[in-house]
C-alpha cells in the first residue's frame, strides 16, 4: 500500500509537525506500507487564481506551469494521503492551503448527488479499492486540543463523500515538547500511540477508538506548567511578558529581606531540603548570575512542610529559612521529588510536565538553574 504524506510546515523536516508525522509513518511501514513524504516548502506551488481553465479549456491541466502537476500524479497513485500541517490561525498553513486549492484539476466541474450530499466527482479512478483514505496530522503550540476544532471540521467536510474517508486524526496540542530530549521519556507514550495509529490505518483501514482516545489526551496534565515553560522560553529570548497591571499604582515597599527569614548555615550533609538549599547558595556561579537580582522560594510540601528561599544579588547567593514576601519564583515541591532531581535520579523538566511539582512566578529562572548553580553541583 502506498502512503503519501504532505508536510505543509515551512520548517519541513525540522518542524514540530514532523515529530508527530514520523512515528505515524514508521507504524505504517511496520504494517507493510510504502511511505513517501513531500515537503511543500521545497516546491513551487502558485496560488489558484480561480480561472477554471483546468475544468473548461484544458480538462485536468492547470494554467500554472509549476511543480503541482507532478504532485497531482503522486496523489493519484496513493491509497492513503496524510496531510500534515502546523496549526495556523485554527486551520492549515498557507503552504498547505495553496496545495489543497490546487487539487481542483482532479475533480470534474459538474455536480452530482452521492449519498446525502452533492459533490464534484473525481476525474480519475481512485487508487486501490476505490476509497481514498485521508489522515490529518497537526501540531499546535497551544496546550488545549479544542484549538484544532476548525481544522478537523474542514477535513471532516472534505472527506464526507462515498469516495473518501477520514481514517484518523493525530492532532497534538503542545507538540513542540516532542522536540525536547530532556522530557523524551515523559512523551514516549504519545509517540507510541502515533506509531500504533500508523499500523492500524494500514492493517484496519482506520485508527481504532482506543488509540484515538489516547491521541486525544493532553500531552501534559498540568497545562499551567506548560504555559510557564513556553513563556519562560520567550523570556529567555528577551521578550517581556504582558503585564495587565502595568501602569497601576506602585505597591508599598516590601520589608527588608533580612527581617523575614532566618539565615541558613553551611549544609551539614546532603540528606535534607535544608542542606540542599544551603548547598545551592554555595554553588552559585557569579559569572552566570551576572547582574541578576532574584529571590527563589521553596515551599516544601508533605507531612512536615518547610519554607526556604534563596536571595541572589550582586553575584552572590544567600539561603534563608522562612517565607519571602515577594519572591521572583516559587517552587512548590515534595521534599523527595526535589531531592531526587538534585541527585540526577529524576529529570526536572519531565517531573514538572508530570505535575510532580509546580512553579509560579518567573519560570525563566528555573530554566537557568543548570548554569546558575553549577559551581561544584549540578541541578
Amino acid at each position: 500500500m502506498k502512503v503519501l504524506a504532505i508536510n505543509g510546515s515551512p520548517n519541513g523536516a525540522k518542524g514540530n509537525t514532523e515529530c508527530v508525522l514520523q512515528p505515524f509513518l514508521a507504524g505504517a511501514r511496520e504494517a507493510g506500507a510504502e511511505t513517501e513524504v513531500i515537503y511543500l516548502k521545497d516546491y513551487e506551488i502558485k496560488h489558484c487564481i480561480g480561472c477554471f481553465t483546468c475544468w473548461a479549456k484544458t480538462p485536468g491541466v492547470c494554467v500554472h506551469k509549476d511543480d503541482m502537476a507532478g504532485l497531482l500524479e503522486k496523489l493519484r497513485q496513493a491509497q492513503v494521503v496524510v496531510y500534515a500541517t502546523p496549526l495556523y490561525v485554527f486551520t492549515m498553513s498557507g503552504l498547505m492551503k495553496d496545495f489543497v486549492d490546487r487539487i481542483i484539476p482532479l475533480a470534474q466541474p459538474y455536480i452530482i448527488k452521492r449519498g446525502e450530499h452533492y459533490i464534484h466527482p473525481p476525474r480519475y479512478p481512485l487508487a486501490g479499492d476505490g476509497l481514498g483514505k485521508v489522515v490529518l496530522v497537526s501540531n499546535s503550540g497551544y496546550p488545549e486540543r479544542h484549538h484544532f476544532s476548525g481544522l478537523e471540521e474542514t477535513f471532516r467536510r472534505w472527506t464526507d463523500s462515498p469516495d473518501e474517508e477520514l481514517a484518523g486524526v493525530v492532532c497534538c496540542a503542545g507538540g513542540a515538547l516532542l522536540q525536547s530530549e530532556a522530557i523524551r521519556e515523559s512523551t514516549a507514550w504519545y509517540i507510541e500511540a502515533a506509531r500504533q495509529a500508523g499500523r492500524e490505518v494500514i492493517a484496519q483501514g482506520r485508527i481504532s477508538p482506543e488509540t484515538q482516545e489516547i491521541l486525544d489526551r493532553p500531552l501534559i496534565p498540568d497545562l499551567d506548567a506548560y504555559v510557564g515553560i513556553v513563556n519562560a522560553f520567550w523570556q529567555s529570548h528577551g521578550i517581556e511578558l504582558y503585564d495587565p497591571n502595568e501602569g497601576a499604582q506602585a505597591p508599598e515597599p516590601e520589608p527588608d529581606v533580612s527581617e523575614t527569614g532566618v539565615l541558613l548555615g553551611p549544609p551539614q550533609g546532603a540528606g535534607t531540603m535544608r542542606d540542599l538549599v544551603a548547598g545551592m547558595a554555595m554553588s552559585l556561579d557569579p559569572e552566570a548570575a551576572g547582574d541578576l537580582e532574584a529571590t527563589i522560594q521553596f515551599d516544601v510540601t508533605g507531612d512536615a512542610p518547610e519554607s526556604y528561599y534563596l536571595e541572589i544579588l550582586q553575584g552572590s547567593c544567600t539561603a534563608y529559612a522562612g517565607q519571602h514576601p515577594s519572591p521572583s519564583m516559587t517552587i512548590h515541591t515534595p521534599a523527595d521529588v526535589w531531592m531526587a532531581i538534585s541527585r540526577g535520579e529524576v529529570n526536572g523538566a519531565g517531573a514538572l510536565m508530570q505535575g510532580k511539582y509546580s512553579v509560579t512566578g518567573n519560570l525563566g529562572l528555573l530554566m537557568r538553574f543548570g548554569k546558575l548553580f553549577s559551581r561544584g553541583r549540578e541541578q
